[in-house]
């Protein structure tokens, strides 16, 4: 593990991993016609219905990560079990080692935000949630957690925010992608509840490219790993050209969307073209009462990682200081996958000020704290 210099100020980490080990810690959270579903508890034929050997299966990827190991080689915990597995672990080897206030928990064992029975993928968001918060967030008072909810019914989305999303803990809805850009009327009943809540949309990769139902990379499937993980911009920035053009920060001027894991830089370009068309075609767009690029400034943040790594480090600060989005980013580490961010390298080459933001002051503007 490389050594953290302990921090004077504030950080909170806006996307960290805890993943299940066994889908059977479900099993006090699922009714039995669920379990029987996915081949747990119980109903569990043989040896048990593990994550990766059990007969329950998430909609399947083709773009399973190559790596051996697609996990920190050094965050397994004590027991041997799965990196992002154990609380008590992860808050010494992470927020310990960090000085972290907080870190805000985004479950990363796999969603069923674009399974096509919702039935069911409502009953396990719920399911989910309720493990991370009984398991994880009653360990550590530093950690925060984002709810899962389900996109393709946002009725059944609405419910479960008014079941669970008073609880102080949880500072965010993590919606997911599908393939409906957001946009769209269709989650207007969800940003219309998480702004009364004063929720942020968080936004994570999960289920891009595994179903009928999830979003694809702009103009057909990838070919490899390398190209999903590449692509993850352009789901983005499609995003965001939507939420912008069908006016939903018109309509919900207080909402926050934040981006976690699509990286950044592309924002900038974005940014400026949406502009510049927005001159010459905003008849189409007459709800639109200010430049696209102020609308994204105000209302949209994105998580650091994976940070943009040109030959010229300090390239990505101006980058970052010509679009004014000083503002508009926030720290994750990504623990414990293998492509995370560490505070003394990422960063090097920022300005302390920046960092400063970048760390604390935004995060804590930019969820429900």
């Amino acid at each position: 593990m490389v050594a953290q210099s302990k921090r004077t100020g504030g950080l909170i980490d806006c996307d960290i991993h805890p993943v299940l080990s066994d889908f059977n810690e479900l099993v006090p959270y699922l009714d039995e016609s669920i379990q029987q579903y996915m081949n747990i508890g119980k109903f569990a034929k043989g040896a048990l219905a593990k994550q990766n050997s059990g007969s329950f299966k998430f909609p399947s990827s083709p773009y399973a990560n190559p790596l051996p190991v697609p996990l920190r080689a050094d965050a397994f915990p004590p027991n041997g079990d799965i990196p992002g597995s154990d609380p008590a672990f992860l808050a010494q080897d992470l927020l310990d080692r960090c000085n972290t206030t907080y870190g805000i928990l985004n479950i990363g064992h796999g969603t069923m935000a674009a399974f096509h029975n919702v039935e069911v993928a409502a009953k396990y968001t719920s399911a989910a949630n309720d493990w991370l918060y009984d398991k994880w967030i009653k360990s550590d008072p530093r950690y925060r957690m984002t709810m899962e909810i389900t996109p393709l019914d946002p009725a059944m989305a609405v419910k479960e925010i008014e079941r669970i999303g008073k609880r102080p803990e949880i500072v965010g809805i993590n919606m997911h992608c599908v393939n409906i850009p957001l946009g769209k009327r269709h989650y207007w009943p969800i940003y219309e509840i998480a702004e009364a809540y004063n929720f942020p949309i968080v936004l994570h990769p999960d289920s891009e490219g595994t179903g009928e139902y999830a979003a694809t990379a702009g103009v057909g499937p990838a070919s490899t790993y390398m190209e999903w993980h590449t692509s993850l911009g352009l789901i983005g920035q499609r995003n965001v050209i939507s939420l912008v053009a069908d006016g939903v920060f018109e309509q919900f001027p207080n909402l926050k969307v934040n981006f976690i894991e699509y990286g950044f830089s592309w924002i900038a370009p974005t940014m400026w073209r949406m502009d510049k068309n927005w001159k010459a075609l905003r008849h189409e767009v007459p709800w639109l009462k200010m430049l696209p690029s102020e609308y994204i400034r105000r209302n949209i943040r994105f998580g650091t990682q994976p940070i943009e790594e040109p030959a010229r480090p300090k390239d990505l600060i101006e980058i970052i200081q010509m679009i004014d989005a000083e503002h508009m980013l926030l720290f994750c580490s990504d623990y414990p996958h293998w492509d995370g961010d560490e505070l003394d390298r990422a960063f090097l080459h920022f300005p302390q000020e920046l960092k400063d933001k970048i760390f604390y002051q935004n995060p804590l503007e930019s969820f429900r704290f």
